[in-house]
């Protein structure tokens, strides 16, 4: 490639095309069948040492062969005269399209290196994208994932003492996950393949011999249905679901000295208006959280981390250079009446425009008849028209409109969930990936318990305590979700147990007067949790 002594800016050299607006773009190339989102265009994501070129750790999608062709890689980044990005913050490379198929046969676009050096690291990290459309959004969305994508281990020297003594903490803590944590469910393939996926995963961390770091999607807010809740702030479910996650990390610390370290990301934000609850009542819920976790911890004041959707958009350098007007066009759509905040749904348009890989499959994919996508979109239009039912918003609405909402709703979680995971994928690149749901934990992802049976048992009624076996495996039962009740024997007052349920059960229990009690709020001075507290009435 023939560069002048003064190159143009990197995306006159991409297109030379003007870009149509951004609606419109969007509709001509869903019509096409194309998926035109930042995302869908990253190919790897890696960190390399500065001198030597040699590479640390990559991270590589859709088939791509990087790693096995890094020499072509550091010919490019040492003879190819770069070009500058983001107001000098970042390093850009072109790959010609004709040698794209080096690296996967079927590729057959340009495509981009853009490199990045962090404050105060001595690594570089870099991303290869493909080049279709670009625009300024795309530009500083590749900077934000430079510059907050969790790659501060790569540049960390692999440390072969402890395997030289046979310690093979990547099996210790395999195991203790399927143990300890791992909710198993019918079909299990964790022997057949994830427990291989899971331990090739955790090497990452274990050889470096630093902390071991699992990412958990969760505890995004309340439910807005006052049949399943005690109310919209953390209450003893999530003071349970917090001792047992600081409990886990404590466990794994006594065999794997650097221990464990559980982020929390929440979701609230990415479907708060979705489900019926106001962003500032996420924001009320979140802050109680945090409160409550420093209420729980003791002695490691690091053994979870929080972050949300508005954490990983506005936080950084990179962050400042972020211009509301590229997705403005970009319209959310809202369906319950909830209170919207500026930032948030800034934040979510900022999500769809960057990650949703939709582009149309799901509309085809749930008029296929036994596709396992149209289970999903028939599991979560059932959870949502119970979740919603209740809402004041809907109450005058006839059963058939708020049937056609309701459709409208699941189909877009199940987007936004997709965009989510994509987000996170590329935010936590390393990161051991566990869920609330439940999956076969073959990997990507495993799912986990945050309540074990031992701190509370998960009953639909309280005339029968044997645990159900849940159909829908997207909805686990969790603490926003449901609520806690104590149950206290009549007949001895030091014999107590804990369940969690839908609160409908225990107002329904009271209200028929087999049972005398009442709700008790969260006390955040004591870091105390709310909950019902019974006694059978004689």
């Amino acid at each position: 490639m023939t560069v002048t002594e003064k190159p143009k800016p990197i995306a006159e050299v991409l297109t030379a095309s003007t870009p149509p607006d951004s609606e419109t773009e969007r509709e001509i190339l869903h019509n096409k069948g194309k998926d035109i989102s930042t995302f869908s265009r990253f190919l790897a994501i890696y960190t390399r040492n500065k001198d030597d070129m040699s590479i640390y750790c990559i991270e590589e999608k859709k088939g791509c062969d990087f790693s096995n062709n890094w020499t072509y890689i550091t010919n490019v980044l040492t003879s190819q005269n770069s070009y500058s990005g983001n107001n000098g913050k970042l390093t850009e490379y072109l790959i010609p399209a004709c040698d794209a198929h080096i690296f996967e046969e079927s590729l057959s676009h340009q495509l981009k290196i853009t490199e990045y050096q962090k404050e105060g690291e001595t690594q570089i990290r870099g991303c290869i994208v493909k080049v279709e459309v670009e625009d300024p959004f795309n530009d500083w969305f590749i900077y934000h994932m430079l510059d907050q994508s969790r790659l501060q281990f790569n540049d960390f020297e692999l440390l072969n003492v402890d395997h030289a003594n046979n310690v093979r903490y990547h099996d210790m803590f395999a195991d203790f996950f399927a143990a300890n944590l791992k909710n198993t469910i019918k079909n299990d393939e964790w022997d057949e393949s994830g427990r291989e996926y899971f331990v090739d995963r955790v090497r990452y961390f274990t050889d470096r011999y630093v902390r071991i770091e699992c990412i958990l999607p969760a505890f995004p807010c309340k439910s807005s249905n006052i049949n399943k809740v005690g109310g919209d702030i953390p209450d003893k479910g999530e003071e349970l679901a917090l001792r047992r996650l600081i409990q886990i990390t404590k466990d794994v610390k006594d065999f794997y000295p650097p221990g464990l370290k559980i982020w929390i990301v929440s979701d609230g934000h990415v479907f708060s208006d979705c489900i019926g609850v106001d962003d500032d009542v996420v924001d009320n819920y979140t802050s109680r959280l945090h409160e409550l976790y420093d209420l729980c911890k003791d002695s490691d004041a690091d053994a979870i981390g929080f972050c949300g959707l508005n954490d990983l958009f506005f936080n950084g350098e990179s962050s400042e250079s972020f211009d509301p007007t590229w997705v403005e066009s970009y319209t959310v759509l809202h369906y319950t009446g909830t209170m919207i905040s500026s930032k948030s749904d800034a934040a979510r348009q900022i999500l769809m425009k960057g990650c949703d890989t939709d582009d149309g499959s799901l509309r085809k994919d749930v008029n296929i008849p036994d596709h396992p996508r149209l289970y999903l979109y028939r599991g979560f239009s059932k959870f949502m028209m119970e979740d919603l039912a209740v809402l004041p918003f809907f109450q005058s609405y006839s059963k058939k409109r708020f049937k056609k909402v309701i459709s409208k709703i699941a189909f877009n979680m199940i987007r936004r969930n997709d965009a989510y995971s994509n987000l996170v994928e590329l935010m936590f690149p390393h990161h051991m990936r566990i869920s609330i749901h439940a999956h076969k934990n073959s990997g990507p992802k495993f799912g986990v318990k945050v309540i074990s049976n031992q701190q509370c048992s998960i009953v639909k009624d309280l005339q029968n305590i044997e645990e159900p076996t849940f159909e829908d495996l997207l909805h686990i039962p969790t603490p926003w979700h449901n609520c806690v009740v104590k149950v206290t024997d009549s007949t001895d007052s030091e014999k107590q147990n804990y369940f969690l349920t839908k609160s409908r059960v225990i107002k329904d229990a009271l209200a028929s007067g087999t049972y005398k009690g009442e709700w008790k709020e969260t006390c955040f001075q004591s870091g105390n949790g709310g909950c019902f507290e019974i006694m059978k009435h004689n």
